[in-house]
């Protein structure tokens, strides 16, 4: 598998973990140190963080998530993908864009950081 075909497994595994309702498997492709930024939050690192994030968010009724990605780069040990998102929550229809920024260190290619918001 290409570097590219990597980094675009591991952004469409973190939306496969959250649409089976797995925080873990939601959480398993970020790096132990990695980050999340999510929107009207603070940042979150470490799995712990990322883990209690995803299974809130689950169980807040995140469901139905697609992501779209526009574009997805790698040079050397670092990768960014990009592109758009939409979901459900609470019955409301959300759609919006994110930037995953991952590094291929010991453990691999993992998610570095997860930045998203949604349109108003």
């Amino acid at each position: 598998m290409s570097d590219i075909d990597t980094v675009k497994a591991l952004d469409a595994a973190i939306i496969d973990g959250i649409n089976a309702k797995d925080a873990n498997k939601a959480t398993a492709p970020y790096a132990k140190d990695g980050a999340i930024m999510p929107p009207g939050a603070p940042t979150m690192s470490g799995h712990d963080a990322i883990r209690g994030y995803w299974q809130a968010a689950i169980d807040g009724g995140l469901s139905d998530v697609v992501a779209s990605p526009t574009s997805a780069d790698v040079s050397g040990n670092f990768a960014v993908t990009m592109g758009t998102l939409a979901a459900s929550m609470g019955g409301q229809e959300l759609a919006g864009k994110y930037i995953l920024y991952l590094r291929n260190g010991n453990d691999g290619w993992k998610v570095q950081c997860d930045i998203w918001n949604f349109d108003a």
